[in-house]
């Protein structure tokens, strides 16, 4: 299943639609708790946006959709004009890797993409920090003005959060640059529903 999708890494990956400017608040820090206890209850949402993965060796870009409802996730990555499409699909015990003619089963989404694909991707915390928030455990965090996360240190990533939207009641992300020494992920988020 390695290199079954031939992304490239375009430039049209770092330009998006910029929404209006959040105002910045009197008490960033009360305005991240308020923040954090409103994301907790988002429990099943989706996504749908562009996802580049950049490593030493390789670059790749692709479209994304994810659903997430608790502990189950489904992640379907789908390359330029159609070609070439991979779905995970699994929760916090078991994944599985599908590039619709193989299927791979493992404990771990991290070790089975970077077995099968050669990818580092942190799919765990990506959940976490796709809403705008810290993976459970120790963190690093930079607020901005508004009381949204600017810059998280996790688990030897450096996520930088940019662009925030409104999304009913709550703000997300509407881009997230993810690096450490071996990769760079770029995710920009186009649609997103909590369900």
């Amino acid at each position: 299943m390695k290199h079954c999708l031939w992304f490239f890494w375009p430039l049209l990956l770092t330009a998006c639609s910029y929404g209006p400017v959040l105002p910045p608040v009197d008490n960033p820090d009360r305005a991240w708790q308020i923040q954090q206890r409103q994301l907790a209850q988002v429990s099943a949402w989706k996504l749908g946006g562009r996802i580049g993965i950049h490593t030493e060796d390789e670059s790749w870009q692709a479209r994304i959709d994810w659903q997430q409802h608790e502990q189950n996730y489904t992640i379907h990555l789908t390359g330029p004009l159609g070609q070439g499409s991979l779905r995970l699909q699994g929760d916090d015990h078991l994944v599985a890797l599908s590039d619709g003619e193989h299927s791979r089963v493992a404990e771990d989404a991290e070790d089975l993409l970077y077995h099968e694909m050669g990818w580092r991707i942190p799919v765990k915390s990506l959940r976490y920090w796709a809403l705008g928030l810290p993976a459970p455990g120790s963190a690093e965090q930079t607020l901005n003005p508004q009381g949204l996360l600017e810059k998280l240190q996790q688990d030897n990533w450096t996520i930088e959060f940019r662009n925030y939207v409104q999304q009913g009641a709550v703000i997300l992300p509407g881009r997230l640059f993810i690096s450490n020494h071996r990769a760079r992920i770029r995710l920009i988020i186009d649609q997103w529903q909590q369900l």
